[in-house]
């Protein structure tokens, strides 16, 4: 998946590599025989999935509700649009400027157990849900411990954790997860380009975040909700807000904007050291 990974003594370390590399097999877009790219060579109509395939698109479509539409796994035309059409170690330094496309709703892709209607045609993207599920799992095979993959984590055990900008936090126990348009950029027609592509224009979003640092129960639950804050812009931290989610939002300019939630947690945690 393109990341370190990282994680603590009790997790055994040679079932995590096995399943991330068994998950990047299957869900990369990037490997042309992965069962995402073979899926994605017709991506109108009917298609019969795999048990395992079927529960991280039901888990991406389910982000995909929970965010309005703006977590999707619809947006994988935009994204190769973007010129994200390889491994990012791969890409060229520059290219032809973007043209944005449409990107479908991701009500066009419709799952009953491991059947896939795409009703227009759909190239699907998983990234908004892989990896921090992956954590998640990983954590899962341990009887307790912590588990990094790119900076995204999943505890059972109080963690102190580096956050873009050099603050340090500490996680008790669930999910922490960081959405950014500062890492994997590249540049076409001049301009650069970030893989969070925003639905609603079909291009990388225009954001006043460059990190957004979200916590939640579980690494897979904090992820998407980082990639929604950081699309959704200066709603961002209210939006959270309203989930009961912390938030920790770096802008552009380095400066740093913590919602009502997170800044309630540190209150808590400085009461209870």
């Amino acid at each position: 998946m393109g990341c370190e990974i990282r994680c603590s003594h009790s997790v055994p370390l040679g079932a995590v590599r096995a399943l991330f590399a068994e998950r990047d097999r299957r869900f990369s877009r990037f490997h042309d025989s992965s069962e995402l790219s073979r899926v994605n060579a017709c991506p109108l109509g009917v298609a019969v999935l795999s048990e395992e395939l079927a529960s991280m698109l039901a888990l991406s479509i389910d982000a995909a509700n929970a965010t309005d539409g703006l977590v999707s796994p619809a947006v994988g035309g935009a994204v190769l649009a973007a010129g994200y059409d390889r491994d990012f170690a791969a890409l060229p330094p520059d290219g032809d400027a973007v043209e944005p496309v449409r990107v479908p709703s991701h009500e066009a892709v419709v799952l009953r157990g491991t059947i896939l209607l795409r009703t227009e045609p759909v190239v699907l993207d998983l990234n908004g849900v892989v990896k921090g599920k992956t954590v998640d799992d990983a954590l899962g095979l341990a009887l307790g411990g912590w588990v990094s993959a790119g900076g995204d984590l999943a505890t059972t055990v109080p963690l102190s954790v580096g956050l873009p900008g050099g603050e340090v936090v500490t996680l008790r126990s669930g999910g922490l997860a960081t959405s950014s348009t500062s890492r994997r950029t590249w540049l076409r027609g001049g301009e650069r380009q970030h893989h969070l592509i925003d639905p609603r224009t079909g291009r990388p979003a225009d954001t006043p975040w460059s990190d957004v640092t979200v916590a939640a129960g579980s690494c897979s639950r904090a992820d998407v909700a980082a990639k929604a804050a950081l699309l959704l812009g200066a709603a961002g931290p209210a939006w959270l807000d309203e989930r009961r989610l912390p938030g920790r939002f770096r802008a552009r300019d380095g400066s740093v904007e913590h919602n009502a939630a997170w800044r309630t947690g540190l209150a808590e945690a400085a009461l209870a050291a």
